[in-house]
C-alpha cells in the first residue's frame, strides 16, 4: 500500500515542482559535504536516488514506486519472500522515505 500512496502523491509532495522537491533536498545536502558524493552524505540521506539522474525526478519517483509495487505484488501473490526480495522492498521504501524530509 505504502508504494501505491507514494506513486500517487511523490509528485506533489517531493517532485519536481512538489512541495519539498527532493531535488533541491539532495542538493542541499551535497552542499553541506562541500559537492563531493561520499560516505558521509550517503549515510546522511541514503537513498538510491543519488545514482540516478536528477534531470526528471519525477520519472525516477515513479521509477522507485512502481519497482516497489511489482516486487511487494509479487510477495503478496506467489507468497515468496526471501531475505533477497525483502532488502530490495526495504531499499526501495528507504530510499523515497529519506528524501521525504520533514514536514
Amino acid at each position: 500500500v505504502a508504494f501505491l500512496v507514494a506513486f500517487h502523491q511523490n509528485k506533489q509532495l517531493i517532485g519536481d515542482r512538489g512541495l519539498l522537491p527532493c531535488k533541491a533536498y539532495l542538493r542541499s545536502v551535497q552542499q553541506y559535504f562541500r559537492g563531493r558524493l561520499g560516505w558521509e552524505a550517503l549515510s546522511y540521506a541514503p537513498t538510491i536516488l543519488w545514482l540516478m539522474d536528477w534531470s526528471d525526478m519525477n520519472s525516477n519517483l515513479d521509477l522507485l514506486a512502481l519497482l516497489g509495487l511489482g516486487v511487494s505484488s509479487f510477495v503478496l501473490i506467489t507468497g515468496c519472500a526471501n531475505m533477497l526480495l525483502m532488502a530490495a522492498l526495504w531499499g526501495l521504501y528507504m530510499s523515497l522515505v529519506n528524501v521525504g524530509q520533514i514536514w
